[in-house]
């Protein structure tokens, strides 16, 4: 049996009770998110408050979330505090999009079904960096890494001796023709 958050409801008949829902829910259980983002230690926490807006229907979303993605500077693990606060229009068209209210995003339910998993799930993504990474200055103390700077050049070139790392490619290509 799918948890309430996970079933299809009708979102235009939401609006027009005015409901309410707040409710945890596992990050891996919100459609969509990308597998960097995929581990949280706890459930992310959503607000969710259905109205009308313009003779539109609307949705206030809040989220709270704090995922634990790897730092793409450093590799090392990293917190991520998550909080986002929109309003979006429900539409169940392109067409009906573009009669929304500029000022809010559109969230598109098909024949104006969808599940409050999918509403969460969509303010996550917006709210999501592009690339997870600490910090300025925060990523050698994660990684364990010593704190005297950007690492020196290597040996031989600190001893003054150039390098040529591809100073054997013509002998090589040479051998492949013969």
């Amino acid at each position: 049996m799918p948890q309430g958050w996970s079933k299809p409801r009708d979102l235009e008949r939401l609006a027009e009770q005015r409901a309410q829902f707040e409710f945890e829910i596992p990050l891996a259980e919100l459609p969509g998110i990308p597998a960097e983002f995929s581990f949280a230690a706890e459930p992310v926490r959503v607000w969710l408050q259905f109205g009308r807006d313009r003779g539109v229907a609307v949705a206030d979303i809040r989220l709270q979330a704090e995922l634990q993605p790897q730092c793409q500077r450093c590799l090392g693990a990293m917190r991520l505090p998550i909080e986002a606060v929109s309003r979006v229009a429900i539409v169940d068209s392109a067409a009906a999009a573009g009669r929304a209210p500029e000022e809010l995003e559109t969230f598109l339910a098909p024949d104006g079904h969808s599940s409050l998993a999918a509403l969460a799930a969509e303010e996550m993504l917006l709210a999501l960096p592009i690339v997870p990474r600490h910090a300025d200055g925060q990523c050698h103390q994660a990684a364990g890494a010593v704190e005297h700077g950007p690492p020196g050049p290597p040996a031989a070139a600190a001893e003054g001796e150039t390098q040529r790392p591809f100073a054997d490619l013509r002998a090589m290509f040479e051998r492949g023709k013969n």
